[in-house]
């Protein structure tokens, strides 16, 4: 098939492409730094008055339940803890846009928002399971996994229902379809976004190969994590699009990850458990 639009193109044709606020993609390198504080990481956030403010109000929501109130973020890195911090910065950076409908891939406000939280959640419960990848980077990974929906959703929203047909009379994956057809896919999309905002190399790992574990080249682990907790949120029907679960699951991610098949309907129970824990956190975010 013949492609006339470029990722490059797309990136740079679309005027309300997402961003992460600089503050956010600062304090998620500073976390891994070996010489990180709580001090490096507040000083950080603090050059940001509206993501400080967003962190503030997180930290003394109902969901951490604290005694006393929160006033200053060197307080909050000490008593949530700096990898805390870290997601609840890119949880309050990243929201905004993510609220928002992606209608390209039939996603209605907040359904993107629910399904990367979701993702987020599932990922870093496998990451404790398993015990093969840091639970924050494993956080962040299924938070941004499908970072390239939103800028890919204004081309793909007229060849959506191309793509499914295509998907399903040949029998392949969506992915494969959208590549077929567009001549990339979201997660090649997104690999190029996060790539450009100098992400981490395993949250950029992690957005091009979150369908495709196996051909992932570095950082296996947690790109094992966001598949599989990409794989349980969608299979909860957690944020599904018009692509819904036109996806193939990798079981030999859980055998690098060291999991069985039962261990998923463990995994499944408790996901359900800390997403329902985290609906006081929703509310104070969209507060």
């Amino acid at each position: 098939m013949s492609h006339t639009v470029t990722i490059e193109q797309i990136v740079a044709k679309t005027t309300d492409l997402p961003t992460i606020p600089a503050a956010a993609i600062k304090v998620m390198r500073e976390a891994q730094s070996s010489s990180a504080s709580a001090a490096t990481v507040a000083k950080i956030i603090v050059t940001d008055q509206a993501l400080s403010a967003r962190v503030l109000r997180l930290a003394n929501s109902a969901f951490y339940g604290l005694s006393r109130r929160i006033v200053d973020l060197p307080e909050a890195v000490v008593v949530l803890g700096m990898k805390t911090v870290k997601n609840l910065a890119l949880v309050a950076g990243t929201y905004p846009w993510m609220q928002r409908p992606v209608t390209g891939y039939c996603l209605g406000p907040a359904e993107m928002w629910r399904h990367a939280f979701g993702t987020a959640v599932a990922s870093q419960l496998i990451a404790t399971a398993s015990r093969k990848a840091p639970e924050d980077v494993a956080f962040t990974a299924g938070l941004l996994h499908d970072l390239g929906k939103v800028a890919l959703s204004v081309w793909i929203e007229e060849k959506l229902g191309a793509i499914l047909l295509y998907a399903g009379r040949e029998g392949i994956a969506f992915d494969e379809a959208e590549r077929r057809v567009l001549g990339y896919d979201h997660c090649q999309v997104g690999f190029h976004l996060a790539t450009n905002w100098n992400l981490p190399e395993e949250i950029c790992e992690a957005a091009l190969h979150h369908h495709a574990p196996s051909q992932a080249r570095e950082h296996q682990n947690v790109v094992d994590c966001a598949h599989v907790g990409d794989y349980i949120c969608s299979a909860m029907g957690f944020g599904l699009g018009g692509d819904g679960l036109s996806y193939r699951f990798d079981e030999s991610s859980l055998a690098r990850l060291g999991l069985i098949a039962e261990s998923l309907d463990k995994l499944t129970d408790e996901f359900i458990e800390k997403f329902e824990e985290y609906e006081s956190l929703f509310k104070e975010i969209a507060a």
